[in-house]
């Protein structure tokens, strides 16, 4: 077995840092809120 090496030593990127705690509650409650308020829209007819 002949071992695969890169060209170059660089090291490999990392990813981006995923989204803090804080940031996703407020788009789940935002996206709650709008499901709410539609659903109360439609129901309301």
């Amino acid at each position: 077995m002949k071992s695969v090496r890169p060209d170059n030593t660089d090291p490999i990127p990392m990813r981006a840092d995923p989204p803090r705690m804080g940031t996703i509650m407020i788009r789940f409650v935002g996206l709650l809120v709008v499901a709410v308020v539609v659903l109360a829209l439609i129901w309301s007819r």
